[in-house]
């Protein structure tokens, strides 16, 4: 059995430094925005008819986004990172409504798809999904809609707010 202690603690160690690298070695939000062309969202983007606005920057450069938005008068602040066990992009967030809700997002093409499970301020429970859509590197849709319903509760156009330079 002596014997086999050696080889077993060896064992462990490696496992342990192996793991330890494969957590080191998960792609960051910065990584997986430009391998989707998505880093154009950075910014701060507002509905010209709504004046709604929402701001997407980094909180913790190439690891978390802030994503502040002000939209049917409600405000509401959440962070987009990475599970670096799933390589999951996921959402957690809050509104001024009391609302908060817990999202995955995924990208296709030029557009992402948020999957969002919300929890409103009332204590219901909801399923919705935000389309947002890169029309080009100043405009950008953004479409809610409930499961099923093929109308969206909200249909937005918004435009990059230009910065002063």
């Amino acid at each position: 059995m002596k014997k086999y202690r050696h080889s077993i603690s060896m064992l462990i160690a490696f496992t342990m430094v192996c793991s330890a690298s494969q957590l080191t070695a998960a792609e960051t939000l910065g990584q997986i925005l430009r391998d989707a062309k998505w880093e154009g969202i950075l910014g701060t983007w507002v509905d010209p008819k709504t004046k709604d606005v929402m701001r997407f920057s980094w909180k913790i450069k190439d690891r978390v986004i802030e994503q502040r938005d002000k939209v049917q008068n409600t405000e509401g602040v959440s962070l987009i990172g990475v599970n670096a066990k799933t390589g999951e992009v996921f959402e957690m967030g809050a509104d001024s409504d009391g609302a908060s809700g817990l999202a995955t997002w995924t990208f296709k093409d030029n557009e992402a798809e948020v999957g969002t499970f919300v929890t409103t301020g009332d204590g219901q429970e909801v399923l919705l999904s935000l389309k947002y859509r890169l029309i080009d590197a100043d405009t950008m849709t953004v479409k809610m809609f409930l499961p099923g319903v093929p109308d969206p509760l909200l249909n937005l156009t918004m435009k990059r707010k230009k910065t002063r330079k």
